[in-house]
């Protein structure tokens, strides 16, 4: 697991990176409104991708890892395919009727990237399931290498023409030719190598959409979730504040490359152990474990950006958006309960409904959260709201999936190591903050090195307390105690 979880990470880092730093560079040589211009394209594009695709890139591992007939593989493969592709044409064309009538969109200053915002939101979708299909077929490290150049050659030519031409609407077309671009090499690869077969099969299908229908409602819902606080902003403020806004509440690359990717290549194991072998105690075990040891990677990041969150933003984005630091600093906070996915115990076990049923909750409860601390504490209730709610169904996930698997709270995580690693780290960070404060030089300066001695103090420690579980990192088989 831990070399797929490398690749993976290595391959998202990526990603993240291109994308913050063609942010970070329209930050710098565009204005805040054009910046607020393309927060919107991204969100518009993002959104269209995460929702469409109503999670067949999960529904995909399920089916795909829970048989070994190479039939119902191919089947699999091919029903994903043509869901996905569907889906996205059928996008394509309501986006460009939408933004062509006049009593929309067609004024909107949004109306000149409409193909463009088309064709990204196309290859999104048709791309969703291609790290899935890779690594259930081992070939992981062949769609890093692939994305490793795509991203290289796309942060080159973007950026050059960032550079010499300043124009907004040639970036937006470069990045929705790359995307497709992406998309059609990863898919002819696996067609050369693999024999891709275009047959599916209708009632496998049917299987796969009824599954697919509540883990992806759930998928909507915390999409919905995610963007509701950028959509209320979008439409009650200033395309000024709301890049502000867009930049400052912008999740932290760390925040879902290390979690997501270790997820993503754990999960043919967990369905493997929970459906195949039934052995649902050692799926949960792994999956504890796992987040256990996210912990100590995620914990001293979330200490080190409270501290420096101020240089942070500067070195990113420039001074220009420094009024967005309280807004960065009520978003962190939902930042150490990404050291794992809560729902994926669930999901495993079958009970995609109790997620959708808590994400439903969820949302009601951000929304209308979001618009009573809006008319009491203007924009910045909107981003308290957007916490606040995210730990309300943090707390609903773990009560269900100590239900299905029939264990107390206590039992679900080992708490006292989690909290120990938390405030451990958190005094090293604070320690090594105190210390730097003393001496001269930049204060960004003192960021990176300060972030990187803490870092390497909080490993240490974590060697020291033996917290590293070699028997998660090398797929070995896990020594379960007995529970009561």
């Amino acid at each position: 697991m831990i070399r797929e979880s490398a690749l993976l990470s290595i391959n998202r880092f990526a990603k993240s990176f291109v994308q913050i730093m063609v942010t970070i560079i329209i930050a710098r040589l565009l204005t805040i409104t054009e910046m607020g211009i393309y927060q919107q394209i991204f969100l518009i594009a993002v959104m269209i991708g995460a929702l469409l695709p109503f999670e067949m890139q999960t529904t995909f591992s399920y089916y795909y890892n829970k048989t070994d007939n190479d039939r119902e593989k191919s089947y699999t493969i091919a029903n994903t395919f043509w869901v996905l592709f569907t889906l996205g044409m059928v996008m394509l064309a309501c986006l460009l009727m939408l933004f062509n009538l006049p009593f929309l969109m067609k004024d909107s200053t949004l109306h000149h990237y409409t193909l463009w915002i088309g064709l990204w939101s196309f290859a999104t979708i048709m791309g969703s399931y291609l790290e899935n299909l890779f690594v259930s077929i081992k070939k992981a490290k062949i769609y890093s290498i692939i994305n490793l150049s795509y991203y290289f050659t796309y942060f080159l030519i973007i950026g050059f023409a960032l550079y010499t031409t300043r124009e907004l609407l040639i970036t937006i077309a470069l990045i929705a030719l790359f995307e497709l671009l992406r998309v059609t090499i990863l898919h002819l690869y696996f067609h050369f190598s693999h024999g891709m077969s275009w047959k599916g099969n209708v009632p496998l299908l049917k299987e796969q959409l009824r599954y697919t229908g509540a883990v992806g409602a759930v998928t909507a819902i915390d999409v919905l979730t995610q963007s509701n606080d950028k959509m209320i902003i979008w439409l009650f403020y200033s395309v000024e504040l709301f890049a502000v806004y867009s930049i400052a509440s912008k999740e932290i690359p760390f925040m879902s490359i290390i979690t997501v990717a270790v997820i993503t290549a754990m999960l043919p194991r967990l369905g493997r152990l929970y459906s195949i072998k039934s052995q649902k105690i050692e799926a949960l075990r792994l999956w504890s474990e796992s987040s256990r040891m996210l912990a100590l990677i995620m914990f001293p990041i979330f200490w080190i950006l409270l501290f420096y969150h101020q240089e942070f933003i500067t070195l990113l984005y420039s001074s220009a958006y420094l009024s967005g630091a309280t807004i960065f600093l009520i978003y962190l906070l939902k930042f150490p309960l990404r050291f794992t996915v809560f729902f994926t115990p669930l999901l495993i076990s079958g009970n995609q409904k109790l997620v959708l049923t808590n994400t439903v909750i969820t949302v009601v409860c951000n929304i209308v959260l979001g618009f009573i601390f809006m008319a009491l504490f203007g924009y910045l209730g909107v981003a308290a709201a957007s916490t606040l709610s995210c730990f309300i169904g943090i707390y609903l996930q773990q009560r269900d999936v100590c239900k299905v698997f029939e264990i107390p709270q206590r039992e679900l995580l080992p708490y006292k190591s989690i909290l120990t690693t938390f405030f451990s780290s958190g005094l090293l960070a604070g320690g090594v903050y105190a210390a730097f404060s003393f001496f001269p030089g930049h204060q960004i300066l003192h960021f990176i090195i300060g972030g990187i001695v803490t870092m390497l103090l909080c490993g240490g420690l974590a060697i020291a307390r033996k917290e590293i579980s070699y028997t998660v990192l090398f797929n070995k088989p896990l020594a379960l105690k007995a529970r009561r």
